[in-house]
């Protein structure tokens, strides 16, 4: 049976779950996809590009899942009291993507008996990479859910405690800040910038499939590629030198606490 899906919110990244939705249309089929959204542009291109449904804050179709989409610092608390008094909970499934926005803060406005699942959509939805932290409430379970998070990554249910960590952990940011520096390191050592990026590109690919196929930790193929007084060897102590591991973590850290924080400043 198709489902029916209600957006509240039109941002960023609503936009990609709707794409990667339409992109899966064979394997997850949609009857009817409304986005409720104060952007008038907004909402005409999501029509011309996926041909979604306007609504707006008096709108009360079926849905089988309503997606929360709205930024933390937005009326978070208006919203899902609007969604309880709209919408049956012997039907409707609810989805919040709003970071920092936690399980009990939405039902304390949602009221009793929703089936209510937390997720932080990964940014790689078009790819058919990104794992999707999911918390779940009582009422819910993974197979009222499953299917629709299968069209724009991979779920991975967790306790809550865990879903601002893995927000932190995993945006790709981290990844194009390498590379970007990556790069620029090849064009300082004298390389066109378009070989420099080839190979950085290539090498950052090859070498995660590389780790997926030996199925071990990094540490191990370090352990091999560090001849005595060699190149590898050479860069680690380099590395190290420079705080390379300390930046990392810090960054990963620091994004935890904004995901954390955000939470507490929504409305």
């Amino acid at each position: 049976m198709a489902a029916s899906l209600y957006f509240i919110g039109g941002g960023n990244m609503v936009t990609a779950i709707i794409e990667a939705v339409r992109r899966k249309q064979d394997g997850y089929a949609v009857d009817s996809l409304y986005v409720e959204e104060v952007s008038q542009e907004r909402l005409d291109y999501l029509h011309e590009a996926f041909d979604v449904q306007a609504a707006d804050s008096t709108s009360t179709p079926k849905a089988d899942i309503v997606v929360i989409g709205v930024r933390p610092q937005d009326d978070v608390a208006g919203v899902v009291r609007s969604v309880s008094e709209r919408f049956d909970p012997a039907h409707t499934t609810v989805i919040s993507i709003v970071a920092g926005y936690t399980i009990d803060q939405i039902e304390q406005n949602l009221g009793d008996g929703f089936k209510l699942a937390r997720i932080i959509p990964n940014t790689l939805t078009t790819t058919d990479y990104g794992f999707s932290g999911v918390a779940l409430n009582g009422h819910a379970t993974a197979e009222d859910v499953e299917d629709f998070l299968r069209t724009f990554g991979k779920p991975l249910y967790v306790q809550e405690r865990l879903i601002d960590v893995i927000t932190g952990f995993y945006p790709p940011n981290l990844v194009y800040h390498f590379i970007d520096a990556y790069v620029d390191a090849g064009v300082l050592a004298g390389l066109p910038r378009d070989i420099a990026k080839a190979i950085a590109l290539d090498t950052l690919i090859g070498g995660t499939e590389f780790l997926k196929q030996k199925d071990v930790l990094p540490q191990v193929l370090l352990n091999i590629n560090n001849s005595p007084g060699g190149v590898g060897i050479t860069q680690a102590y380099t590395l190290n030198k420079n705080g390379f591991a300390a930046a990392i973590q810090s960054a990963v850290l620091a994004a935890v606490e904004r995901t954390t924080a955000l939470g507490s400043e929504a409305k």
